[in-house]
């Protein structure tokens, strides 16, 4: 087993109800593939170890490879089954299920995830860790991206509205403070990265985090896909 999948689990959220896409937006299909199955075959060039957080997992199992990890999000109550904690609470029942010292969390309707740049990523993380972070008073929990520009301090616990969560590397040091931050009435993303020393990471193409949350989203996606398609 290398470094690579030695060190670092894949979790992958699938459990909002795309109330807003009117359809399950996972299973919408992009190049051949479902947005999840895309995501899926990127998180498995990682690592081996790839959990998929969803209250229906028996949804996405027939077309998902066999070694994918499901863990049952426990976030709908039964009452209502409505999201009690949401994104953040997903998160905090994937990562309580890894043992590796890295996680990387994605969503699962980001249609341009590109590979070699989270594996360019992930390269830069243990540089990091290994030369420079042991010499900091305070090592980063996490490496994100962030919208602003590069004026920022690398290690940072400000704005936090600037990051994006959810696609970004998590160290597993981060579980308390998420546990911490889940037993408020703020369970927030944004909320909780305040709190945390962040490593910001520049070289992510901003296209790359694209989510799709509308038919709107949807149909700027597909509309790329042909005009691609025909310059080919």
């Amino acid at each position: 087993m290398s470094s690579l999948e030695a060190s670092l689990s894949v979790i992958v959220l699938a459990g909002g109800y795309s109330r807003r896409m009117g359809v399950d937006k996972a299973l919408l299909t992009y190049q051949g593939q479902s947005l999840i199955g895309r995501t899926i075959h990127v998180a498995q060039q990682l690592s081996t170890d790839v959990i998929v957080i969803t209250p229906w997992p028996e949804r996405y199992q027939p077309s998902l490879p066999d070694a994918v990890r499901y863990v049952m999000d426990r976030y709908v109550t039964e009452s209502t089954q409505q999201p009690a904690a949401g994104p953040l609470n997903g998160f905090a029942q994937g990562l309580r299920q890894t043992h590796s010292d890295w996680c990387l969390l994605l969503a699962c309707d980001l249609p341009y995830l590109e590979i070699n740049v989270l594996q360019q990523w992930w390269q830069w993380i243990l540089s990091c860790a290994s030369a420079q972070w042991p010499h900091l008073p305070t090592k980063p929990m996490a490496s994100l991206v962030t919208t602003q520009g590069s004026e920022r301090a690398k290690i940072s616990s400000t704005t936090s509205k600037l990051w994006q969560p959810l696609c970004g590397y998590y160290h597993r040091s981060c579980l308390a403070s998420l546990n911490q931050q889940l037993a408020t009435p703020q369970r927030s993303f944004q909320t909780w990265l305040a709190t945390l020393p962040i490593a910001r990471y520049d070289a992510v193409p901003p296209t790359m985090l694209f989510n799709c949350n509308t038919p709107t989203d949807w149909t700027q996606v597909v509309t790329s896909h042909s005009l691609d398609a025909k310059l080919l």
